[in-house]
């Protein structure tokens, strides 16, 4: 149910807690949505409307974690203060808003909120000018806006044109989002939107959509719950994803494959570190989904990876044409009706799966993680202590369980402010023996990709497995010494026995 307070001020000013999931659509699409069976018996409304956004010129309201918008429609103005969301897809996030005279903002009226002195001069950082149309839906017991958001966006010297659906809970269960979602996304190649209007403006004033994106910050702290822990990091995985899948399909950039598998390979990690407390029925459907997709991936980036080596003509020549076909191959998935559900059921199910309720993710997040990194820790220090004995498949086994430590201490960071200093020198040696250790693998690897018989040999040969092998062992060496930071002097706590366990 959606929660409104009216505020008591002479100022009308209201904050609501809107729940809502955007989906992104290619605009040449737009004209399919009102045939969509979802709203196809809704009367539809339209309207024209501008909405700027604001900011001081060293943006001020958005290091303060808000944004501030005056939105036009028809012959009113409405002031709205949101904070900026760090998630994707569902969003429930307080808005304040207030009516005022002209698309020009009252920053006076909304100082107490985001702590602007009046003095700071405010100035246009984004508009977009939309026609939204909206239909109001019952799906099961409840009560759905769908708006349609077809426009132009401008920032900085950027412009683009864009098209949106948000769905809107307006009265009943959360769940109808999704369920309204996975209708629409059946009849159109609809996918999950990741980005607020005043995050697309930022991004284009900076030139970010043609850049690849890396994994941002997952803003994980002891306050939160193991449910809202995980779902922070599903969400922080979606994103990065997300910002980088245009730049495969559109112009098949490489770097941009390897983030989008990097985002896969996390929230693989993040659903095998906090299993314990979400395998419900659907983790493990969803769990096999994610390796299918991760594994749609992986031939073109191993390609990649060998083309990039100093290669005969001939050879360079037949595995490009492989590239080219592996490309297809990632394209297709990335574009299948299979993988974009995908993704809206991953939100559907972080927000309100069964898991939620079980008694687990209701606890406090740091002495679960802290029993997960401890059973991790156990899997990797005895292969790490005898590194140079082992053969490539323990070898590989052992860069898997690194690999998950890795992302797991990174998501985790906000847990441990009290051990910056062997908290960074940990990850540093993890980072090194994960990529000396990838090396390796990428050897094995190109010596199945390399055609027998070629000259070539010398390439893939000892001298280089033999430098590998020692970085890694220096590396396993500085990370024992460093050792379980997390298990500080600052804790108390006893060993927790169920988040270790599987």
């Amino acid at each position: 149910m959606v929660a409104t307070a009216v505020l008591h001020q002479p100022s009308a000013q209201r904050t609501n807690t809107e729940i809502e999931l955007k989906l992104e659509l290619d605009p040449a699409d737009v004209d399919l949505v009102p045939a969509l069976p979802l709203v196809r018996g809704a009367e539809p409304r339209s309207a024209e409307q501008l909405t700027v956004y604001y900011d001081t010129k060293s943006g001020v309201i958005r290091d303060r974690g808000h944004s501030l918008r005056v939105r036009s429609a028809g012959d009113r103005f409405v002031q709205t203060v949101k904070p900026l969301a760090h998630s994707v897809g569902l969003m429930g996030r307080e808005e304040t808003e207030c009516p005022v005279p002209s698309i020009e903002p009252e920053p006076g009226r909304v100082e107490h909120l985001l702590g602007l002195l009046a003095s700071q001069d405010l100035v246009p950082v984004t508009r977009s000018q939309v026609t939204r149309t909206s239909w109001i839906v019952r799906q099961g017991g409840s009560e759905i806006q769908v708006d349609l958001d077809d426009g132009r966006i401008e920032a900085g010297n950027g412009a683009q044109r864009f098209a949106e659906l948000e769905l809107e809970l307006l009265d009943g269960q959360p769940a109808a989002l999704l369920m309204a979602a996975r209708a629409i996304a059946a009849e159109l190649p609809c996918r999950l939107g990741v980005l607020t209007k005043a995050e697309r403006g930022e991004r284009l004033a900076a030139g970010a959509f043609d850049r690849v994106s890396k994994a941002g910050p997952v803003r994980i702290d002891r306050a939160m719950s193991v449910a809202a822990a995980f779902e922070v990091m599903v969400h922080a995985c979606l994103k990065h994803y997300r910002l980088n899948e245009p730049l495969v399909i559109g112009i098949r950039k490489k770097e941009a494959l390897h983030q989008t598998r990097v985002a896969m390979r996390r929230l693989r990690s993040a659903f095998t570190l906090f299993k314990t407390a979400i395998a419900d029925v659907e983790y493990h459907y969803l769990r096999e989904e994610l390796r299918w997709f991760t594994n749609q991936l992986g031939d073109a980036r191993n390609l990649d990876v060998y083309l990039e080596r100093d290669l005969p003509d001939s050879q360079r020549d037949a595995l490009t044409a492989r590239r080219e076909a592996a490309y297809d191959s990632v394209i297709a998935a990335m574009n299948s009706s299979r993988a974009r559900t995908l993704m809206l059921e991953l939100v559907g199910w972080t927000a309100f799966g069964p898991w939620r309720s079980a008694r687990q993710g209701a606890k406090p997040v740091e002495p679960y993680a802290r029993g997960r990194l401890d059973r991790l820790w156990k899997s990797i220090e005895p292969l790490g202590a005898h590194l140079a004995g082992l053969d490539e498949l323990s070898r590989h086994e052992l860069r898997i369980q690194v690999k998950k430590m890795r992302y797991a201490i990174e998501f985790l960071r906000g847990l441990y402010p009290d051990a910056r200093p062997e908290e960074k020198r940990f990850a540093a040696a993890v980072e090194v023996l994960q990529e000396s250790l990838g090396k390796l693998n990428d050897l094995a690897t190109a010596r199945t990709l390399a055609t027998v018989g070629d000259s070539d040999d010398w390439l893939i040969g000892e001298p280089e497995e033999r430098r590998h092998l020692r970085e890694s062992e220096q590396a396993f060496r500085d990370l024992a010494a460093v050792g379980p930071f997390w298990r500080g002097a600052h804790h108390h706590h006893h060993y927790d026995e169920a988040a270790a366990t599987d």
